[in-house]
């Protein structure tokens, strides 16, 4: 401001003190209020169900939970009447595939990397808009589980808080290696690993790529070929 004159030097002052004061006054104001009026609410720490109970949002945080009558509703508040309904906390599934599509078996050799990858958005939000809101995904192909996970933190996508474990872990020829295709294809799944030292290996890696969790095939299963589920593999 040294080579401005006088005049200028007071108008970038007053334009620097409007901005200033603006951004106080913004900063002040208080989050805007969501209340969610229930006909029931599920308390799961006592098990116990309350009736006309109401939820009070305020920006995207619960402030408080009490009876409908005890809350006083201001013209800025948003209201949700739910009378009919039960509200209960956000479900939680610890065994998803988000990213397989119903079908199994041979039909799965048509879906490539990145149709899987959308199967796992439209499935995040159906999964999210049936109440849950956390799931832990343990198994996907090359990946799309930690896409999915990082485009809903994100925002770009709906869907729940995802624990992922990326490429399952499993011997050669294991639950969890591809046993569709014949020899010639040489076709092994991402999270193949036998011995202790490619078990090492490959944990550091799927780690590196972003998983959360380790999934471990240990066992044969029902959806894989040829093999026992009551047969240890590692």
């Amino acid at each position: 401001m040294k080579n401005l004159s006088a005049s200028s030097r007071k108008r970038v002052c007053h334009i620097i003190l409007f901005l200033f004061s603006a951004s106080t006054l913004f900063a002040q104001q208080p989050a805007k209020r969501t209340i969610l009026r229930a006909g029931k609410l599920l308390d799961v720490k006592t098990g116990k169900v309350f009736a006309n109970q109401a939820v009070v949002i305020e920006g995207d945080k619960i402030s408080s939970i009490t009876p409908t009558s005890g809350v006083k509703v201001s013209t800025a508040d948003t209201v949700i009447d739910l009378p009919n309904a039960t509200v209960l906390p956000g479900l939680i599934d610890a065994h998803t595939h988000l990213t397989f599509s119903p079908h199994f078996g041979y039909e799965t050799l048509a879906i490539s990397v990145p149709r899987e990858a959308l199967i796992g958005a439209h499935n995040a939000r159906v999964t999210l808009e049936a109440g849950f809101t956390t799931v832990r995904n343990v198994g996907a192909r090359d990946y799309t589980d930690v896409a999915l996970r990082d485009a809903i933190n994100a925002g770009d996508v709906s869907g729940p808080r995802m624990l992922v474990s990326g490429p399952p872990l499993s011997i050669t020829g294991g639950h969890c290696d591809n046993d569709l295709l014949p020899y010639e294809y040489h076709a092994t799944s991402a999270g193949v690993a036998d011995g202790v030292e490619q078990v090492q290996h490959k944990v550091r890696e799927v780690i590196k790529y972003g998983a959360d969790l380790i999934k471990v095939c240990a066992t044969g299963g029902v959806l894989s070929k040829g093999d026992d589920p009551n047969a240890s593999q590692y």
